[in-house]
């Protein structure tokens, strides 16, 4: 007599983010020797005194010709990441990639729901067909 050896597969799902997918992206270099920064007078809510004061900063990227004008200087840097990246990748930069991902995956996730309605329905007409069934035979 044999024994066959039950195996049992079991699937790992796991949730990785659109994210963690780009995690190994590698933004253009930006340093700040190719930077100019110019502190300019501010803008927005805060009466005589932002208006006067010379709290925001214009960084303009020297070999793009990008400029930036933003009032902290630490997101100034990162925005100008950003700037660069789509300048020089156009279609392949990071926030061009980050939504065709979100995109494909909305698209995914509405694909699953529909099919899961249609399910639904399906299951639906199938009992109310059943119940007519039996309706028919009491009568």
């Amino acid at each position: 007599m044999l024994f066959y050896r039950c195996n049992l597969i079991t699937v790992s799902l796991r949730y990785i983010s659109v994210k963690q997918k780009l995690k190994g992206y590698r933004f253009p270099e930006i340093r700040k020797e190719d930077c100019e920064q110019k502190f300019i007078s501010g803008w927005g809510p805060g009466g005589q005194k932002v208006n006067k004061a010379e709290n925001a900063v214009q960084l303009r990227h020297i070999p793009t010709g990008i400029v930036l004008k933003i009032k902290n200087i630490e997101i100034a840097y990162e925005r100008m990441k950003f700037a660069v990246d789509r300048h020089l990748n156009g279609d392949d930069c990071y926030e061009e990639q980050y939504r065709r991902m979100q995109k494909e995956k909305e698209a995914k996730a509405n694909e699953q729901r529909r099919k899961h309605r249609e399910e639904k329905m399906k299951l639906k007409e199938g009992n109310s067909e059943d119940e007519d069934k039996a309706n028919d035979k009491v009568s």
